[in-house]
């Protein structure tokens, strides 16, 4: 009995992927903190601020939460959920770090937005043994690599792919051949066609057009006459017609800088306190620096005080470092230094910059590491072996005085 034959199925059509991370900022912070997993996690800020829901995890949906909720509506629904402040940086990193996962499978690789992306897997599937087992192989390695799930939808265009990553999530994967285009659009209710919000899903219901089926088959002068020059490319998305181009990227993805920051719920002066969180702020920092092979050579301070002037400094050094120490302790100068601590404040954040790819060994590091640089190297390894495997909180620096730094 032979097996079936993919390459006379997608005959004349691309196999496009749309790949869409799964609560991807919640997803994040479950990673970063394994405490949260399995628990309702919010993130887009605390119950009491007037912000809405960036997203958040499958256990506080099945609450009602949503996206694009106001936090104190969320916080009413969900009592018990832990609730997190966006930070951009690390949601951007990890953004960074699947697409370069992606680009091992192919190079036409399209970003939509921080959380998903499009593929053009055409020319490449034949070597995993099908579009079915490439898509496995893409989501076993995010899933390997960054311990996050990914939800994906395959079809001969961009638009049917959309539609079919979003039908089956969380952690799904949807084929829709091309000769199953119309069975898979046509029973739905029209409000799921990619584009048609509110307003046109009210219009066209008052007008008896309530699946996709419905209004393929509508006339294209009522759709005209409905919505002007966009009637007629409703008709042909309702048709399953949709682009196929997935435009490679040529976008540099190697960062620029990283960094990380934090709000203090109570304005501070408290040096002990804020020398503290520097600290764990430049152990973060110099472990995404290890995580991407990079070293760096500017350090930047951020601090917001109390009256909401934001106040930035920076240095440049001799030598490139990677390691929290030598960050921390230029963080620290800068502190000092710039006398922040006079007045409150309310947030403070470190970032480095003037970024290269680290080599194994430079010839100055072979000139200039001593040996306890190098013990503190393999510590830094066992730290990063530590994180990798029990979760990104599972061990930090419990504060500035300790021997190994030998703080000025």
């Amino acid at each position: 009995m032979g097996g079936v034959d993919h390459k006379a199925i997608w005959a004349g059509h691309r196999v496009i992927i749309h790949l869409d991370m799964d609560a991807f900022f919640a997803a994040v912070e479950q990673m970063i903190n394994p405490e949260l997993r399995g628990r309702p996690v919010i993130v887009g800020g605390t119950p009491d601020s007037r912000g809405v829901v960036s997203t958040c995890s499958y256990e506080a949906r099945n609450y009602g939460v949503h996206s694009a909720m106001p936090m104190k509506r969320a916080y009413e629904l969900c009592p018990d959920a832990v609730f997190i402040d966006t930070s951009g940086g690390k949601y951007s990193f990890m953004s960074v770090e699947v697409v370069n996962i992606l680009k091992q499978f192919t190079p036409y690789v399209e970003s939509v937005s921080i959380d998903e992306a499009f593929m053009d897997i055409s020319g490449v599937w034949k070597r995993y043994g099908s579009p079915k087992k490439t898509a496995e192989s893409i989501k076993e390695k995010i899933k390997e690599k960054l311990c996050l799930t990914a939800s994906v939808g395959i079809a001969p265009n961009r638009l049917v792919a959309k539609m079919a990553s979003g039908s089956n999530k969380p952690d799904g994967l949807v084929i829709i051949q091309p000769h199953e285009v119309q069975q898979f659009l046509w029973v739905q209710p029209v409000e799921h066609l990619w584009g048609v919000g509110p307003k046109s899903t009210e219009a066209l219901n008052k007008q008896g057009i309530k699946t996709i089926g419905e209004l393929a088959k509508a006339p294209e002068s009522k759709l005209r006459k409905m919505f002007g020059v966009l009637g007629p490319g409703l008709i042909k998305m309702a048709r399953g017609e949709g682009v196929e181009d997935v435009r490679e990227s040529h976008i540099d993805y190697d960062a620029k800088s990283m960094g990380h920051e934090h709000t203090f719920h109570r304005d501070t002066d408290d040096e002990d306190r804020v020398t503290g969180l520097l600290l764990y702020l430049c152990d973060k920092v110099s472990r995404r620096l290890r995580c991407s092979g990079c070293e760096a050579r500017t350090v930047t301070l951020k601090v917001r005080k109390s009256n909401f002037k934001l106040l930035t400094r920076a240095m440049t050094l001799k030598n490139y470092i990677d390691d929290e120490r030598a960050i921390f302790i230029n963080a620290k100068k800068l502190l000092l230094k710039n006398r922040f601590l006079d007045r409150p404040i309310r947030l403070i954040g470190v970032s480095v910059s003037n970024l290269r790819k680290k080599e194994s060994l430079y010839y100055d590091d072979l000139l200039e590491r001593s040996n306890s640089e190098n013990r503190r190297k393999e510590l830094d390894k066992l730290l990063d072996r530590l994180r990798d495997r029990h979760g990104e909180e599972s061990i930090f620096f419990a504060g500035t005085r300790l021997n190994r730094f030998d703080y000025p």
